[in-house]
């Protein structure tokens, strides 16, 4: 049986990488130039008010991982760690597999595509049908030591 403490033993907010927030900076010039001919004001507000949307839905939707009082809670998803039967790290092609030919549709998700290092850790619990939670991390092995295996 896992042991897992009272007190919030892991907690992890896995935000996107820098370099993911790049592609969000051609938001401002393809708005500002499509204005210009028009209204340049325009442009310029518009485009940095969805710019900073873009980035504020890119923070606001990165999940948070804790292990706390004998539950793990991934984003808004909670199980207790009592129902966790195995934790299993991938990284490289085998997260890409995990991702993609190996997924089980019932299974509950949470990617952030530039975090490469994929948990899965399988549920016992009779009366929930999701076989499995996949999620990215940065500290996979604490996570898995957090969880008690």
């Amino acid at each position: 049986m896992n042991q897992v403490s009272s007190a919030a033993s892991y907690n992890e907010w896995v935000l996107p990488s820098w370099p993911s927030f790049l592609p969000v900076l051609l938001v401002y010039p393809t708005l500002w130039l499509t204005f210009v001919p028009f209204n340049e004001p325009v442009g310029v507000i518009s485009g940095i008010l969805l710019t900073a949307v873009v980035v504020f839905l890119m923070i606001s939707k990165s999940a948070r991982i804790s292990v706390t009082e004998g539950n793990l809670t991934v984003r808004h998803a909670t199980i207790g760690v009592r129902f966790i039967r195995a934790v299993s790290i991938f990284d490289g092609q085998e997260a890409f597999a995990e991702r993609g030919r190996n997924l089980d549709s019932r299974a509950y998700v949470h990617f952030q595509g530039s975090v490469k290092t994929l948990v899965k850790i399988d549920i016992s619990d009779p009366q929930d049908p999701t076989p499995y939670w996949l999620f990215s991390t940065r500290q996979p092995e604490k996570l898995r030591k957090a969880l008690g295996f």
